[in-house]
């Protein structure tokens, strides 16, 4: 079974750049634990410094729904499209009968003052397992571009 859901945040009062430079930033990891309290338990670089082909490892705080950890790498990170392209490589959706759980963020811009950002979830797996595809959701996606839309936000404010 192969399919894919997708998610559009309409961002105002940011540019897509703006947007980008945290999405894009080799900070993110450590930055995302800061906006998100609560949801991320640690991230680990593994491997690599932010950008493409860092590898991560990923442990959820108690009470979240979804695996509880894994090792996910940056498979593409495009500054000048704005895209960012992240999928799992051990644990996680993996040790449930993904054979493919890929992630990938655009950020589009709409004009110089707003844009979309679009999160889409790829996923394959064997028709045994085709019952956990029920567990993919944009619930984490969404609360992450929230909380980086409030930063960015917060940051142009306190300017």
């Amino acid at each position: 079974m192969r399919g894919h859901v997708t998610n559009e945040m309409d961002v105002v009062g940011a540019s897509a750049d703006e947007i980008w430079a945290v999405y894009g930033s080799k900070d993110l990891p450590k930055l995302i634990i800061t906006l998100q309290p609560g949801v991320f338990e640690r991230i680990d670089i593994i491997e690599g410094d932010g950008g493409a082909g860092t590898v991560l490892h990923i442990v959820m705080a108690e009470g979240i729904s979804g695996p509880h950890e894994w090792n996910e790498k940056f498979i593409t990170l495009d500054n000048h499209t704005r895209v960012k392209q992240i999928q799992q490589i051990k644990g996680g959706y993996l040790d449930m009968g993904f054979s493919l759980h890929q992630v990938t963020y655009e950020i589009i811009e709409k004009d110089e003052n707003s844009c979309i950002i679009r999160s889409t979830v790829k996923i394959e797996l064997d028709d045994e397992f085709e019952s956990n595809a029920s567990s993919i959701t944009v619930d984490s996606m969404w609360g992450m571009a929230k909380s980086i839309v409030k930063y960015v936000l917060d940051s142009k404010a306190e300017k």
